[in-house]
This record gives C-alpha cells, structure tokens and sequence, in this order.
C-alpha cells in the first residue's frame, strides 16, 4: 500500500508540473531580499515584484518544543508535555542547569547544515513550531531575560530566520504552544490544560508575546507569515473541563476570537507581513475575512486524512482561495499524495516534519534516528542526558528516509 501511494504521488507530480511553471521556485544560491517581501494578491502569495511564490517545505517539529512520541525523552506519548520535562528538570538540576541541556538540545537538533540540505532538497520554506516558554518563565509574561536580543528564544528566531534567508529560503514563524495551551493535547507543551480560551492573563501574556515578535521582524522579507496558533481546540479523545467539541461551531467560535484579537495586536505594530489562521480540523471553520476586518491573511489547515479525505479537503481549500481572496496552505501533513495535489490546486505546502527519534512510522519523517537514546528525565545524571541531548542528536548521524526526500526533491526541482 505504501509503495502504490508514493507511485501515485509521483504520478501525480508529474502530471502537474505544467501546471506550476507560472510559480517562482526560490534558487538555494541567492539570498531573500526587500523585493521578495511576500503579499496575498486574489489568492496567492506575491512578491514585490508581482511574481506568484508558492511555498514548498518542511516543519522543523521537536526543535523549540518537544512531542515526546518524535523526541528523544522518555515520556509517554499523549501523557507527557515539554512543560512536564521543564518541571521535572528544575525540579533536580534547578534552572540555570536546566538552561543548559535545553541549549544543547537544541544546538545540535537543528544545525546550519540542516538548513543547507532543506534549501538543497529544493524547498524554499520551512515552519518554525516554537511555544512561549522559549521566551518567558510562566503564563503571567515574565522573560527568561528582559533585553529580547538576550532572550534564548528570540536568538533561536533570529538565527533561523538568518540562515534561512541565507539559503533563498522563507520562514513561517508558528506559536506551536500558547500561554494556558490552545488545546488539550501535547503539541502545544502542556496536557489536558487549554485554559487560553477563558483565562485572560493567559490572552494578555500571548498578545503581548506576539507584538514583541511582530515589532522585531515587521521590516524582514524572510519572514513569510505569522502562524498566530498552533491546531487551536485538538481535544479529540481528552476529558475535562475544557475538552471542547473541536466540531462544535461554539469551539470555532472561540478560536476565531483569539485570532481576531491577535490580529488586531498585531496589525498595529506590523501592516505588512501575511498573518496566517488554522481552521482545525476543516477550512471551513474560518469566517469571511471580510465580514471580520482581516486582510492579507492565508488561510491554513493540517491534513493527516487518507487519499479521499486529502483530495476532499484541498479542494475545500482552493475553493476558499477563490471565495474569499486568502491564500491557501496545508501546514502540516505527512500524506505524501498530498503533495501534488496542493501543486495542482495552487496551495503551499510544509510536510510534518523533518527529522524524528524512535521508530520508523511510515511517511512522517525525512530523518529517522532509530539509534538514538531516550533521555530518562527521573533518573538519568546530569552528565548522561546531556550526552543524550549532544552531537548524537545531529542530522547528519540519523537516517534518510528516501522513500520521503525523493518526492521532496522531483517535485521541488
């Protein structure tokens, strides 16, 4: 079944490549400069020289927030959160240690050569998934340190977005965990929580982050959009108080107030860059732009359905593009069919996700480190999780999953 999908995703892109020659596919040799600031124009995203841009890449999930199922720790899957391992580490290391294994986590997970290769891959954007506890202490909004360009998590920013600009590449900036959490699930750092929706320090705190991010990077081409929230209402298969109904239109309902609000902050300190808004699990869950005030704005949704479901919703996606003028974007999916169909239909893409630990499972994955070890948080010295956390956890030594980098790189090139 998986060869006959990758066969029929390779069908697929050959049949469409026709289809997408009008499009600028971004040279890993040159450097994103002022006339590549991209803008949403009657669905697409154009640069300043009134080219169309599609955007063609890969997440770099695990990187400024772990999920413990693709990350070497040793928690369960859907049972244990990033807040988890940062409790857990201060709890028997205190903070400045815990600082420290953090940074050399995430020194060696992603590296400049990790940037090359993606650019060499022919991709010309990746989707950086990062949660406020890189920048701040607690919910409340206290920094890790008040001076941003001392900040771990705005260095983080700054670095990626340089190297990626570098290599002709754009970054999508995606708060992957908001204060309080968006959902119940993991991803977003903390379980079974998504207090954000009803707590209003939570809401402060999150605006406040955004409008530091937005004023640091308005005037920077590199940057492609603002992903304002990361799977907004995930709460399939949680219980508790705040396990809405992500079908319930009342769920909806409470995410589109979130991104109306940070817009709005937004807006005020940044006029110009796309801000981009998820309709989880189904496009259809955003309102009229319009009606609402929102502008420049791309409209995005994450597909991890079969063939018929990806063919469903994508079209659902190119018929919003031209309802409502927005772009189009599918930000994360692991469907490797899905790929020529979002060339076919005109809408950006980034694969979930580029690299990840523990076993092989199927199309996820770019690179797979199935001999790396599991950081054991409750007994593990200081010493040893720091080796687990070093050079092992470099690209370079895991496993590419060709079965996926080839797709990526005929249907980049």
């Amino acid at each position: 079944m998986k060869k006959k999908m990758i066969w029929c995703a390779i069908l697929g892109i050959l049949a469409v490549a026709a289809l997408t020659c009008g499009f600028v596919v971004v040279n890993a040799k040159n450097k994103i400069r002022e006339e590549d600031f991209l803008h949403v124009e009657e669905g697409m995203l154009v640069n300043e020289k009134g080219e169309q841009v599609l955007l063609q890449g890969v997440n770099l999930g695990g990187w400024l927030l772990q999920e413990s199922w693709m990350c070497p720790v040793n928690g369960e899957d859907r049972k244990w959160a990033n807040l988890d391992t940062l409790q857990v580490l201060e709890s028997r290391f205190g903070t400045e240690k815990t600082a420290k294994l953090i940074e050399s986590y995430q020194d060696n997970w992603i590296t400049e050569w990790d940037i090359e290769n993606i650019a060499n891959m022919g991709c010309n954007v990746i989707r950086v998934p990062f949660w406020y506890r890189n920048f701040m202490k607690d919910t409340q909004g206290t920094w890790i340190t008040e001076n941003p360009d001392d900040n771990p998590g705005f260095k983080r920013l700054d670095w990626v977005i340089e190297q990626a600009g570098e290599n002709d590449m754009y970054v999508i900036l995606d708060m992957h965990g908001c204060p309080g959490g968006q959902s119940m699930d993991h991803c977003c750092g903390t379980l079974g929580v998504n207090e954000l929706y009803t707590d209003e320090t939570c809401q402060n705190t999150m605006e406040l982050l955004w409008r530091i991010i937005a004023a640091r990077y308005k005037d920077n081409p590199v940057v492609a959009a603002y992903d304002i929230m990361n799977e907004p209402q995930n709460n399939s298969g949680y219980e508790g108080e705040h396990s809405y109904d992500p079908w319930n239109s009342q769920s909806w309902e409470m995410s589109n107030q979130i991104y109306d609000r940070i817009i709005k902050a937004i807006r005020e300190v940044d006029n110009r860059h796309v801000i981009t808004v998820e309709g989880i699990w189904r496009v259809t869950n955003l309102p009229d732009p319009k009606t609402v005030g929102w502008e420049n704005v791309m409209y995005q949704t994450h597909l991890y359905d079969d063939n018929s479901g990806f063919a469903k919703q994508t079209q659902a996606m190119a018929d919003t593009m031209q309802k409502y003028g927005v772009a189009g974007y599918v930000g994360e999916f692991q469907n490797l069919y899905g790929i020529a169909l979002c060339k076919e239909k005109n809408i950006n893409w980034t694969t979930w996700t580029y690299k990840g630990t523990g076993s092989n499972i199927g199309t996820f994955f770019w690179y797979i480190g199935n001999d790396v070890w599991d950081a054991d948080l409750q007994n593990d010295s200081y010493e040893l999780i720091l080796a687990k956390w070093g050079e092992v956890l470099q690209t370079k030594k895991f496993q590419e999953v060709t079965a996926v980098t080839q797709i990526i790189k005929d249907v980049t090139k």
